[in-house]
């Protein structure tokens, strides 16, 4: 019995780690997290940059001092759109270089404003928490 629990979980743990990430248009608030998350994760802060509204505290220097970020996975868990404001929920499944690696999954909000065709975020987005205050 053991053995079939532990098949089932190896099974679930294959199929979880090799389902294709979805992607969503970068003209939608889902598209804009995704598109960040990417370019922190691939530590290309400039681009990463490009997706923060001017009505943001951060900017390319905050994404710079930061330090390096590990994730395991970013998954979707929901998104509200009321007119030209949105919110976009999403589980970090982080990492470390630790013996135990895994983290515990971390829910992170992401708020973005509609800034013509395109969505950007505002506010102090992960993994971002102190953007120089009220120096900018």
């Amino acid at each position: 019995m053991v053995g079939g629990i532990v098949a089932v979980a190896a099974a679930a743990a294959l199929f979880a780690s090799t389902r294709p990430t979805p992607t969503w248009s970068s003209t939608t608030p889902e598209g804009t997290v995704q598109a960040y998350l990417a370019a922190v994760l691939d530590g290309d802060m400039e681009k990463a940059a490009g997706y923060l509204s001017p009505e943001s505290m951060c900017d390319v220097h905050d994404l710079d001092t930061m330090g390096f970020v590990h994730t395991a996975r970013a998954d979707l868990v929901g998104t509200t759109i009321e007119g030209e404001r949105a919110r976009v929920d999403v589980d970090l499944a982080l990492t470390s270089d630790g013996p135990f690696d895994t983290l515990p999954t971390e829910n992170h909000t992401f708020r973005l404003a509609r800034s013509g065709e395109r969505w950007l975020l505002v506010g102090q987005p992960w993994p971002l928490y102190d953007c120089g205050g009220d120096t900018k």
